[in-house]
This record gives C-alpha cells, sequence and structure tokens, in this order.
C-alpha cells in the first residue's frame, strides 16, 4: 500500500516534468549552452528531490492514518473489556464484603452454650465459609495486545504503562485467592469435616440440595462446631485472608477506573 503510493505519486508528477527537462538539456547540449544546460540539470535534481519528499510526507501520512484508526479500535475493544471487569468486580466486591460479614457472625457465635444458637443460621453460615473464591477477570483483549505488541500504537505514554501495569496486579489477585484455597483445602476443611456434616448443609443450600437431602444421621447437630477453637482460629484467618483479596481487588478496581477514563479520552481525540 505504501510503496503503491510513493510509486504513483513519483511517475504520475516527476516523469513529465523530467522528460520536459531532458528535452531542454538536449538541446542546450545540441546548442553547446554548457552552463544553462548544468543549471537545468540541477533543477531536474531538485526537481526529483522535491518529489520524493513529497511523496515520503503522503507516505507517513497515510500510515499515521492507519495507525490512529488501528489505535482507536484497539481502545474500543479495550474499553469495552475494561468496563465488563469492572462490573464484574463491583458484584464480586460486594459478594466478598457480605461473606467477611458473615466470618464476623460465626465469631461472635463460638463458645460456650452452643445450643441456645439457631441451628438455621449456623448451618447457613457454614455454608457460606466453606464457599471459597472463584474469581477471574476477563484479559484476552489486554493479553492479546501486549503479546503481539499492538499496545505500542496507543500514543499516550502514561495510558500504556497503566495498561502495562494490570498483569501484575491481576497476578496478585489469583495469588491471594490460590492462597485463600490452599487454607481452606488443607486447613479449614480438614478440621469441618472432622466436626460438621457437609451433606446436611449441602441438603439445605447448595444448587443440588434437591438431589442430596438431608444427611440420614439424624442425631446431627453442627452447632457444636460452635465449641470448638480451632475452627474458630481458621475463620479468624480466613477473615484476613478475604481481607487482603478485597484490597487487591479495591487496587484493581482503582486502576481499571482509571484506565476506562483514559482509554475513553483516548478514542475521542
Amino acid at each position: 500500500m505504501q510503496q503503491s503510493i510513493l510509486g504513483t505519486i513519483v511517475l504520475h508528477y516527476q516523469q513529465p516534468m523530467i522528460k520536459f527537462f531532458r528535452k531542454i538539456r538536449y538541446d542546450l547540449m545540441v546548442k553547446n549552452k554548457t552552463g544553462k544546460y548544468f543549471k537545468y540539470a540541477l533543477g531536474e535534481i531538485v526537481l526529483v528531490m522535491i518529489g520524493i519528499l513529497l511523496a515520503l510526507q503522503v507516505n507517513n501520512w497515510n500510515t499515521e492514518r492507519i495507525q490512529r484508526i488501528e489505535s482507536r479500535d484497539l481502545s474500543k475493544r479495550l474499553l469495552q473489556e475494561t468496563n465488563q471487569n469492572i462490573e464484574l468486580l463491583k458484584r464480586e466486591v460486594e459478594y466478598q464484603n457480605q461473606g467477611l460479614d458473615g466470618l464476623l457472625q460465626f465469631l461472635k457465635m463460638t463458645g460456650s452454650n452452643y445450643k441456645e444458637k439457631s441451628v438455621e443460621k449456623t448451618d447457613s453460615l457454614l455454608y457460606r465459609i466453606i464457599s471459597s473464591p472463584r474469581f477471574e477477570l476477563n484479559t484476552s483483549v489486554l493479553e492479546e495486545a501486549i503479546s503481539t505488541g499492538s499496545l505500542a500504537i496507543i500514543k499516550s505514554d502514561s495510558l500504556r504503562n497503566l495498561i502495562y501495569e494490570l498483569p501484575s496486579v491481576i497476578t496478585k489477585i489469583k495469588g491471594s485467592i490460590s492462597y485463600i484455597d490452599n487454607h481452606d483445602n488443607f486447613y479449614l476443611f480438614k478440621r469441618f469435616y472432622e466436626i460438621a456434616s457437609l451433606r446436611k448443609i449441602d441438603g439445605k443450600f447448595s444448587p443440588y440440595a434437591v438431589k442430596l437431602e438431608s444427611s440420614n444421621f439424624s442425631n446431627i447437630d453442627n452447632r457444636i462446631i460452635l465449641n470448638d477453637m480451632q475452627f474458630e482460629s481458621l475463620v479468624d484467618n480466613k477473615y484476613y485472608l478475604i481481607s487482603s483479596l478485597l484490597n487487591h481487588y479495591e487496587v484493581t478496581q482503582t486502576k481499571l477506573l482509571e484506565v476506562s477514563d483514559m482509554l475513553s479520552a483516548e478514542i475521542k481525540k
């Protein structure tokens, strides 16, 4: 495309003029007018150089125009993905904050006289406590832009640098969720299985409650877990882990909102 523009301009505008100058040079040579011959030869060289410079300028303009189009298209795709992630993260933050509230409610119920506590509330809180975070941002456009190097076409240095920071922020979220998974799998679940009935809880609150039904052991009372100091400590630790995850969510949310604003401004340019 670029070579075609350059060639067309040179051929279209220069060839007739070059032929004209050649004819004059030929006439001057025949008439032995050497001084004027060199002047016309110099004029021909200048004309060629001007033609090339003009062609290069048009070529550069065309390249910049294409890059502007590509940059705007990429910015729109990134903006759409970013706004989707902002909404996903907003809902996830609300959900995890509810989880923190549930952890606190459970901790307030632990200790002696567990039989005075609500069976229904205890089971519902336990169902939430043993639920680990399952959250992942959409990053397909971001990963494509970085891996292919197309992010470089965005001219704003501050916007590019901010976008380049997103993978590390997202990695921290994944690391925090992974840490919670390990805590739950190796410690919290293990202790829970030793004391309480999972089927009794799933039979009430899980998506498979109708099929699973309740436990066949009629004398099960999950409230006994309220009297277990080890489980209390594990719930306490999970509170700190979820709080740390929410801090990562907050940092990510702030950066995504900033990216969204800057991408919107970039598209309007």
